[in-house]
C-alpha cells in the first residue's frame, strides 16, 4: 500500500535554520525526489548529488547522480543504487526515519530529511501531487562557497543595509537583492506542480547523451 509522507528537510549548519516541510507519495523515486529538493531549496541542478543513511559504506543506503557518460558506472561504488529505480518507500517508511541529501560536493550543501508522518493512501487512487506545507528563510545562492561563503555574504549584506558598505565584494556579484528571510510558499508549489515535466525533460536529456 502506498503512503503519503510528511517530511521536514533542514539545511545543515546554518542558523537560524533554513527548512521546508513537504508531503510526497512514497512511490516517488529518489531521482524524482532529487528535483523536489532542487525546487524547495532553489538549487539549479548544476552539480552532483547523493542520498545516504550513513557515511557511505556497503551497510548504508546510498544513491545519487545516475551515470551519464559511458564508463561512469566504473567510478561508482558497487553498492550505489540507481536513483531512477528506487522508491522513497525503500528507506523512508516510518516516522522518525532519517536520510541525508548532499548537493554540490564542493559547497557541500547537506540536508537532513526526517519523516514526520506516514498516512496510508486509499487503494487504487492516484498519488497526490507533491506539496510544500511550510518553511523558513531563503536558501543560499548557488556556488557561494558553502556555509562559510554564505556567512560572509550575510555579513556583507548586513553592512550594506547599515550603510557601512557601498557595494558587495566581487565574488558576490548578483546577490545584492537576496532577502535571507524570504519564503514564498506559492512559488514553491507552482514549481512543484511542474515536477512531472521537469523529470521528463531531464530523462530525455540523459537519454540523448547516452544514445
Amino acid at each position: 500500500m502506498a503512503n503519503l509522507l510528511t517530511l521536514k528537510a533542514t539545511l545543515y549548519g546554518i542558523k537560524p535554520p533554513i527548512w521546508r516541510r513537504v508531503t510526497v507519495p512514497d512511490t516517488l523515486t529518489f531521482w524524482e525526489f532529487h528535483f523536489v529538493m532542487q525546487i524547495l531549496f532553489d538549487w539549479e541542478n548544476s552539480h552532483l548529488f547523493e542520498f545516504r543513511t550513513g557515511r557511505g559504506t556497503p551497510f548504508d543506503f546510498l544513491t545519487g547522480s545516475p551515470p551519464v557518460m559511458p564508463g561512469d558506472e566504473d567510478n561508482m561504488p558497487e553498492w550505489q543504487q540507481d536513483p531512477r529505480t528506487v522508491a522513497l518507500a525503500a528507506v523512508l517508511n516510518a516516522p522518525k526515519a532519517k536520510l541525508t541529501y548532499v548537493y554540490d560536493f564542493g559547497d557541500n550543501w547537506e540536508h537532513q530529511i526526517v519523516v514526520e508522518g506516514v498516512t496510508p493512501l486509499a487503494p487504487n487512487t492516484p498519488a497526490p501531487p507533491v506539496r510544500c506545507l511550510a518553511g523558513r528563510r531563503a536558501a543560499p545562492p548557488e556556488d557561494i562557497g558553502g556555509i562559510w561563503g554564505y556567512a560572509t555574504l550575510l555579513d556583507a549584506l548586513a553592512e550594506k543595509a547599515a550603510g557601512t558598505r557601498k557595494r558587495l565584494p566581487s565574488e558576490f556579484a548578483g546577490s545584492g537583492k537576496l532577502d535571507p528571510e524570504e519564503f514564498d510558499l506559492d512559488s514553491f508549489n507552482h514549481d512543484l506542480a511542474l515536477l512531472p515535466e521537469i523529470v521528463a525533460e531531464e530523462d530525455a536529456y540523459l537519454a540523448q547523451i547516452q544514445a
